[in-house]
């Protein structure tokens, strides 16, 4: 078993959380003894780099690669980022080997059905030249940016709006499904930018936007590609604009970079979708008991689990991947297949016939590899820390409600 997330540089607040999450699953798989007299033995990767100051498809794809020539490693819970699975997905396809990602929400990763292909400037028969391993745990940026632009429109009652993207492929293809959604929701986007995440001064489009009439921000983007900082920049031009992002922005760095600027509560206010908050979730509340005991004497802000929400759902992607394996054994006699190839394959099939009920609820699979129950909570900056307000769910007709 492994996982292959963003540990270090600029995402250090986000990929150990699920990693952590999906480490204790193995921790408790083992001592359980839920393959019986089989081990599972666990390996990390980081998919950071220093070059990138966090992630990076390269060493993504690099870390698969290594995986995949170990004939014991039969599943991957990752990657984080969604440019990374582009990366990753091809060469785990190639090699047969599963991924489930906790966090991944590019709908183009699976499906170019829904979003024109030319949006998405990749297709799925060039990610999968095998068959289709890979599989995530989290609704998509279709659902995300139609409930983004949602509530910029319907709730907040903004009509113009200044959009920034950081060209990943989360970032782009999520600035892209709201531009579409807000135009839909009778909005117009006043301006646009689009920028690498080296960017550290957003000043220039800050002062766009500001000319533009722009009355809400939106960032499609993660915080270590400057998601925060737009934020910080705006406050320096004494902007009060509304800020909106999606799960990208939703994380400790976000409020850091926010107030590192003259206004050291600027990231107040600030708003940003991301997964269902699970914290309120009464099927989560024992891995949340069962995390803060593992990794009590772990500095802040890790030995909370409660401290970023793709936690669980790192957890939920493990024990997931723990049960295609168990049931694999036990339709081979408690045995692991002869060949490395069909122990993949078999792990795969019954992957697609998942059925979980776990921390964040009930989890299965679509054709695609897609989960069937997405929605996301609305987070919002309130005295220093993000606070869950709402969760959304989008109906079959393209209705955006309240989730009860």
């Amino acid at each position: 078993m492994a996982t292959d997330l963003p540990l270090t540089g600029g995402d250090s607040t986000d990929g150990p959380f699920p990693q952590l999450g999906a480490q204790l699953a193995v921790t408790q798989a083992n001592s359980n003894h839920v393959l019986g007299g089989c081990t599972l033995n666990y390996v990390s990767k980081d998919d950071s780099s220093v070059a990138k100051n966090g992630h990076d498809p390269a060493q993504g794809a690099a870390n698969i690669t290594s995986l995949a020539a170990d004939q014991s490693v039969v599943g991957v819970v990752g990657p984080f980022n969604s440019s990374v699975a582009e990366a990753e997905i091809p060469v785990a396809s190639q090699n047969h080997l599963a991924l489930i990602s906790p966090s991944n929400t590019n709908p183009c990763l699976t499906t170019n059905q829904a979003v024109p292909a030319s949006t998405c400037g990749i297709t799925t028969s060039s990610l999968y030249p095998g068959p289709h391993t890979y599989f995530r745990v989290i609704g998509t940026d279709l659902t995300q940016g139609e409930i983004l632009a949602y509530i910029a429109a319907k709730q907040l009652n903004m009509t113009k709006a200044y959009v920034f993207d950081d060209q990943e492929a989360y970032g782009a293809g999520l600035a892209t499904i709201f531009k579409q959604h807000f135009a839909s929701d009778g909005g117009t986007v006043v301006g646009s930018a689009s920028l690498p995440g080296s960017t550290t001064d957003f000043s220039t489009q800050i002062a766009n936007a500001q000319s533009s009439g722009a009355q809400v921000i939106f960032f499609g983007g993660t915080s270590g590609n400057g998601c925060g900082l737009v934020r910080r920049d705006e406050g320096k031009a004494g902007l009060t604009l509304p800020f909106l992002g999606g799960d990208g922005c939703q994380d400790q760095k976000f409020i850091t970079d926010s107030n590192s600027g003259s206004n050291t509560s600027e990231a107040e206010g600030a708003e940003a979708t991301s997964a269902p908050d699970a914290t309120k979730l009464s099927s989560a509340q024992a891995f949340y008991s069962a995390y803060s005991t593992a990794y009590s004497s772990k500095s802040a802000p890790y030995n909370d689990g409660k401290n970023e929400p793709y936690t669980p759902f790192g957890y939920d992607a493990m024990n997931i991947l723990i049960q295609a394996i168990k049931s694999v054994l036990l339709s081979n006699g408690g045995q692991p297949p002869s060949s490395t190839m069909t122990f993949r394959d078999d792990v795969v099939q019954a992957l697609h016939s998942t059925n979980y009920s776990g921390a964040v609820g009930q989890t299965s699979f679509d054709s695609n590899g897609d989960t069937t129950n997405p929605f996301f909570t609305l987070y919002k900056v309130s005295s220093g820390n993000w606070t869950g307000v709402n969760a959304y769910q989008v109906d079959s007709s393209g209705n955006v409600s309240v989730k009860s």
